[in-house]
């Protein structure tokens, strides 16, 4: 794998607290020749100022964020994603690399390693046929909510059945270390905090509070309590969401959701799940999460490494409502540069640069909006699922001679087809063959294959690697298709866009690496999303994640020097 190395010229620039009196001592000063050695070090790439593992890991990962994303909007000096991209190791072509691409398999995947065919979570939400109805991937009713009286807690990571890089690292430290994970969706902060973190937190929309599971902690710490208290939301709620500045964009479209009633820019929130579909989202996290470094002085015990897991999940709310063409995402990127410059600041004046390990990238992609691209010609749209669904239960009616009052197919969920329980072994077989044979036929669906295919010893083909690395037969359906690009869910998302398919749009994410000995440098080689987790591990000196398949990045590895072999006393 190349690497394209850029020497940082100005070490003291945004790490103050490592002076430069710390770096040039008198006594290189009065040795020209070890001056001129220790200078030349800046020029190398990807060398580490120690051979310690980080003191704190920080994992951002930007929900819904496209990978062109980072050349298409325009970033300021002084922003975060600015900084990112001037200051870290960039992997340039990031993708995911199973079917389908939604924001539960993306966060279980970043974290553990693997993908849904291993770690289990197939789906934000999956028919689950021993209930008989649709099951969502972090729900638990043997669980009470912390924080408020709502059911919004009844969360826990139940149905993730690989190890997470985080539940390695506290295994590793016989659970010294700490693992915070903060994030507005409830699935984005439980599945990258692993099975037995410090805290996992998410926000409560309908009371407008941070929360947490008893899964956890009998109650919220103090700091969460303090921070609620101060009722950021209300505040917030006052406040206009405003166009700062004119982009490439039009502000209306007949595509487009609404916030505050309207399509267009000033958008007045008036509830607080309306007010997570603005930048407000964002800057509420990364103030818990600064303040969750505070209060558990994280990255302050000696010798062991705490893990910060933060989710930014306002921009995929932002996207699902407005679309990718919208003057309303384009803002939301331009606003997440500054929020992010601001927390990349605090984190330099909190900790030198060697203690400290940043990565950044997405749980997914997004589709461009389907009429936008289709009113210049391409071939793009809304599949209407619904008629999909009331034709396809008419065809196995009629092909397996069944009463017209039966439904063969008992859901129709992420494009998988789940037959009828009460059906007999031979009639599932025969109806994942005849169902695939007449789905191939329809208009705009490329690919359709059976759970018996998918179950199999595989293929070489680019679709079948995708669908066969997202399924599991407890949860997948009997028969899954794959739309043709360009193609949405219509009934789901009437306006805006989504994501989840295997079509790049949806794939391809950025991946960036900040903090320790790394270098400036870019890399164009296809590297997958679950590379994250292994590499962390090696850094980390913690056993890999239990289902952890892909080779580690060693750029970065290699970036922190970490010998093989640590010392014992």
């Amino acid at each position: 794998m190349k690497v394209f190395a850029i020497p940082l010229l100005n070490p003291h620039k945004h790490f103050p607290s490592r002076t430069k009196k710390d770096i040039e001592s008198p006594y290189l000063l009065r040795k020209p020749l070890l001056q001129l050695s220790w200078r030349l070090l800046f020029f190398l790439p990807l060398v580490s100022f120690a051979a310690q593992p980080p003191r704190l890991v920080i994992g951002i990962v930007i929900d819904q964020m496209r990978a062109d994303y980072l050349r298409r909007f325009s970033y300021k000096r002084g922003g975060g994603l600015y900084r990112l991209l001037e200051e870290g190791l960039i992997y340039w072509n990031c993708h995911y690399t199973y079917f389908p691409t939604y924001t539960g398999p993306g966060h279980a995947s970043i974290y553990t390693g693997a993908t849904p065919a291993y770690h289990g979570i197939v789906a934000n939400t999956w028919y689950e046929r021993s209930l008989r109805r649709p099951y969502y991937c972090v729900a638990d009713s043997s669980v009470r909510t912390i924080g408020t009286a709502s059911s919004a807690g009844q969360r826990s990571p139940r149905t993730l059945w690989a190890s997470t890089i985080t539940d390695e690292l506290r295994y590793a430290s016989r659970f010294r270390s700490k693992v915070i994970s903060i994030a507005l969706k409830d699935r984005s902060a439980i599945l990258p905090a692993g099975h037995a973190p410090t805290i996992a937190l998410w926000f409560d929309s309908k009371e407008g509070v941070w929360i947490t599971s008893s899964y956890y902690a009998d109650t919220l710490p103090r700091w969460v309590q303090e921070f609620n208290a101060r009722r950021y939301p209300d505040s917030l709620l006052r406040v206009p969401w405003l166009l700062t500045r004119s982009h490439a964009c039009t502000d209306e479209s007949p595509y487009e959701g609404k916030v505050g009633g309207t399509v267009t820019f000033p958008h007045q929130p008036t509830s607080y799940e309306e007010l997570l579909l603005t930048p407000a989202g964002n800057w509420l996290t990364l103030q818990l999460a600064q303040r969750a470094i505070e209060a558990e002085n994280l990255g302050r015990q000696k010798g062991i490494t705490d893990f910060l897991a933060i989710s930014l999940s306002s921009p995929d709310l932002i996207g699902h409502t407005f679309g990718t063409e919208s003057c309303e995402l384009e803002e939301t990127y331009e606003v997440l540069d500054k929020q992010l410059g601001a927390f990349l600041d605090y984190i330099s004046r909190k900790f030198r640069q060697e203690e400290v390990l940043v990565f950044l990238t997405a749980d997914h992609g997004a589709a461009p909006t389907p009429e936008v691209l289709a009113a210049k010609g391409w071939n793009t749209g809304r599949y209407p699922e619904k008629a999909l669904l009331a034709e396809a239960q008419a065809y196995l009616r009629k092909m397996l001679q069944l009463a017209d009052t039966t439904y063969p197919i008992q859901a129709y969920m992420n494009q998988n087809f789940y037959l009828a329980d009460w059906l007999s072994l031979s009639q599932k077989k025969e109806a994942r063959a005849l169902l695939k044979e007449w789905l191939l036929q329809q208009k705009f669906i490329t690919y359709a294959y059976t759970a018996e295919e998918l179950a199999g010893p595989g293929g070489s083909s680019f679709p079948f690697q995708r669908l066969q690395a997202g399924f599991l037969p407890y949860r997948s359906g009997d028969v899954i298709v794959v739309y043709a690009p360009g193609w949405i869910e219509a009934e789901s998302y009437a306006v805006g866009t989504t994501h989840g398919s295997i079509w790049t749009y949806d794939t391809h994410v950025p991946l960036i690496w900040w903090g320790g000995g790394i270098r400036p440098a870019h890399s164009y080689a296809q590297v997958p999303i679950t590379a994250i987790a292994p590499t962390l591990a090696f850094i980390l000196r913690t056993p890999l994640p239990s289902a952890a398949f892909s080779a580690p990045l060693t750029e970065v590895i290699e970036a922190w020097q970490v010998p093989p072999i640590e010392e014992r006393p």
